[in-house]
Parts: structure tokens; sequence; C-alpha cells
């Protein structure tokens, strides 16, 4: 095997491996810090789906910078808003960037919704500032399309990214509305392991971000998508917005297999719809 091999050899395990890691500590962390016996063969088995998800959409993460131009081609359309649907904003999660889409985005413009946009921000800096850049990106969408609203699903961290845009930056009239999936609204246990970052602060139980930015509003156009067996929002309830706005509940999957389930394709597209 020459060099080129060896070193091709060498990142594909490292790549396994830390991927292997996340999952495994994810979940056990997510077992061990349970306030309450959760079901081991429910964990298990999203655990295993959560690992394939995982080196699926993890080395797609270098792929943006190489393959951008084709993906925003394939994905994107510009000046496309057509009838009475909204343009929709995609916002990945915390340490992704818009490559996360690339299964789903396609789907949802199947369904006939979009034209379909994904914003990359920088996820380690703080929601407030990635929010800053979603306000930036929202007017360019809707100067494009000729449009005053936009639609936003948002994975994870993205979803704190939209409240803050449309409870704290003025984005309410802006946005008709905001579909999280696996978004923590109450915090997330493991927040606390990121101290050197901006981002993971806010995400933490306690935080002071997530203190001003409060609960959500009643009457909300909010609808939350999460799942049980999400071992990244601890607890897995952290992600619940009922009764002020509308919560799909999953049992079976993990934080990033949520972004690659038909099953939530489904909702989405019901509640786009909606």
């Amino acid at each position: 095997m020459g060099s080129v091999g060896a070193v091709l050899v060498a990142l594909v395990g490292a790549l396994a491996l830390s991927c292997g890691l996340y999952v495994l500590l994810t979940y056990a962390t997510a077992f061990l810090l349970a306030p309450a016996p959760r079901v081991p063969a429910r964990l298990v088995r999203a655990a295993c789906v959560e690992l394939g998800t995982t080196l699926l959409l993890v080395p797609l993460w270098p792929l943006w910078w190489l393959l951008g131009a084709v993906y925003q081609e394939g994905t994107e359309g510009a000046g496309e808003a057509r009838g009475r649907r909204n343009p929709v904003i995609l916002l990945h999660g915390f340490g992704m960037n818009r490559t996360q889409w690339i299964w789903m985005a396609r789907r949802l413009r199947a369904r006939g919704h979009g034209p379909i946009y994904g914003l990359n921000y920088f996820s380690l800096a703080s929601v407030d500032s990635a929010a800053r850049s979603l306000s930036r990106f929202v007017d360019q969408v809707l100067s494009c399309e000729h449009r005053t609203e936009v639609d936003l699903v948002a994975h994870s961290m993205g979803g704190l990214v939209a409240r803050h845009f449309i409870e704290r930056l003025s984005g309410a009239r802006k946005v008709g509305r905001l579909i999280t999936i696996g978004t923590p609204h109450h915090g997330t246990r493991l927040g606390r392991f990121g101290v050197f970052m901006p981002a993971a602060r806010d995400l933490r139980f306690g935080s002071s971000f997530l203190a001003e930015l409060g609960l959500v509003r009643e009457g909300s156009a909010y609808t939350s998508i999460w799942s049980r067996a999400d071992a990244v929002v601890q607890p897995a309830e952290s992600s619940s917005i009922a009764p002020a706005g509308v919560d799909e509940v999953f049992d079976d999957l993990g934080h990033l297999s949520l972004v690659m389930s038909p099953r939530v394709v489904d909702v989405i597209d019901a509640r786009l719809r909606a």
C-alpha cells in the first residue's frame, strides 16, 4: 500500500473512531444521567441508527468547501417562489454546516416546497452572532424572491438561532412558520462540556442566554419535532414547547437521525402546508 493509501486508511479509521466515540459518549451520558430508567432496547436501536447516520453526514462536512456550488445549484432556487408558499430556509445545528440538509432538502423540494435555501453560519460563536447572520440572510432571500415572509426549518442549535432572530431581533414579521428539530429549547446538560465555546455556553441549562430568551410564547406558530431517544438534548424533554406550540414526538430517533428520517419529512411537509 502506498503512502496515499495509508493516509486514506488512517483518515477513514479516525473518522469512524470519532463517530463511534460521539455515539458512545452521548448515549452513555444520557443513560447514566437519566432521572428515570429508560428502555435499553430502544436506546440500543437508536444508537445504532445514530452511528450509521453520523458516518453518512460527518464526511459531508468538508464537501461544502469542495462542492458548495454544485449543492447550491441542485438544491436551492432563486426567484422561484410561486403561489402562496413561502421560501424555506434551513438552519443547521452546532458543529455542522448546510450539507447536513442534502437528503432532506431534496425531499422537501420534491413535495413542492420552496425554493429551499440553506444558511451556513459559524456555530461555535454565540447564538446572537448566528441570529444576526440569519437576519441578513432572510433579507437577501426576501429581496430575491419578492416576498414578505419565509418559513424556517432548524435543527438543534439552529432552532434557538431562529427563535432569537424572531423574538429578539424583530424577525417575527418576516417569518411565517418555525419548525425546530431536536432543539434544546430549555437547554441541555451537554452544554457544560463546551465551556470554551460561546454557543455551547448559550445552550447549557441555566445560561444567561436562555434566561433572557425565556419560554416560548403562547400561540406561537412553532412546531418542535423531537425524540425521546435523543442523547444530545439531555433530558430529551427539553425540546418540548407544548402547550405554547405544537410538539411532534418520536421514541426511536437520535439527534442526527432526525434529519434523515422520512417520518420527520412527513411531519415537516404537513406543518408547512398547514
